[in-house]
């Protein structure tokens, strides 16, 4: 028999032996030879997967985005990692642009649940976000640029965020560790128990958003501040989404709030009607032009403070992954 040195077996003497009757013993064979012939029954592995940058693209300076990966030839067909990317991949077929909750809740309701390592691997597979901008850390199906498509203005973001006389309701709710399904935000359904939200106007059961995200794009290019859609409509829009929320908060407080955003919320509609008649009537020019100077004021405030709330959130990639911990949020 061809032995190595480490097939070697030293017998002790008798009298240093735990055994005194003599056994037949089957040697085992070399260890070599077993390593040999596990190596050769482990399946192909296939390549790994490489990952343009994807989180946190710049909006502005990036030209290209990341290319879509055909990741069928990297993972093995039948395992659970196979049909995990397989239900994602269909999401995104389904709707180019995602909001990181609406993705989320979808997969919970398909009760698939996986480590953030997992998700982040699948999400990566298959998307990648801005981090800035009208899709700011909306996840956008790789080989897909909404700057060059003016259809998708529909997947655009529209913020809310909670006046600050009223977050102290927000901030009870949020330490009792209650939610809100995600679908019944979009719905009006409840007011928010978070003081800021970024929500997709595809998603939000309102008549006049949903009217006026169907009309064609007039912007000829898709611009950071408002994306495809005109300042005034993206104010107006914004101006809705708060009237909408304003009017379910169920404490006291909130009356002056609701009051001030919709005269505000009416003035900016019938500027938008002033914007898009052939033929505007010559009585209401006037008070128009008056609407138009509060519309860029209110507008110019918005922005303000939206600069001052993106710039708590974290714009590292990594860091936002984490902290959607697990599939909690």
């Amino acid at each position: 028999m061809d032995l190595g040195p480490d097939d070697v077996m030293m017998l002790p003497p008798p009298l240093f032996s735990l055994k005194d009757v003599p056994e037949n013993i089957v040697l085992r064979p070399p260890s070599t030879s077993s390593s040999r012939k596990k190596q050769d029954e482990l399946p192909e592995t296939h390549p790994k997967m490489t990952f343009e940058p994807a989180l946190g693209i710049d909006f502005k300076d990036v030209e290209e985005i990341p290319k879509e990966i055909n990741w069928k030839e990297f993972i093995t067909e039948g395992t659970p990692m196979w049909e995990w990317q397989m239900v994602v991949s269909k999401l995104f077929e389904e709707q180019p642009i995602w909001p990181k909750y609406s993705l989320i809740e979808r997969l919970l309701d398909k009760n698939l649940k996986f480590t953030y390592q997992t998700l982040k691997r699948l999400l990566l597979t298959v998307g990648y976000y801005f981090s800035g901008g009208p899709f700011q850390k909306f996840w956008i199906r790789k080989g897909y640029d909404p700057r060059k498509d003016p259809d998708s203005r529909r997947y655009q973001s529209i913020g809310f965020r909670v006046p600050p006389e009223l977050k102290s309701y927000c901030d009870a709710n949020t330490a009792k560790g209650l939610k809100h399904r995600w679908e019944d935000l979009c719905k009006f359904r409840f007011f928010p128990y978070r003081n800021q939200y970024s929500f997709q106007v595809y998603e939000l059961d309102d008549d006049y958003i949903q009217q006026e995200i169907q009309k064609p794009s007039k912007q000829t290019s898709c611009i950071y501040e408002t994306g495809w859609l005109s300042p005034h409509v993206h104010y107006s829009l914004r101006l809705c989404v708060k009237v909408r929320f304003l009017s379910l908060y169920p404490e006291t407080g909130a009356e002056k709030f609701l009051k001030a955003a919709s005269e505000k919320f009416m003035k900016s509609k019938r500027l938008c009607i002033y914007k898009d008649a052939p033929k505007p009537v010559q009585e209401e020019h006037q008070q128009t032009n008056e609407d138009h100077e509060t519309f860029k004021n209110n507008e110019a405030s918005e922005n303000q403070v939206d600069v001052e709330v993106d710039e708590l959130e974290s714009d590292d990639g990594e860091e936002e992954l984490d902290t959607w911990n697990g599939f909690g949020w």
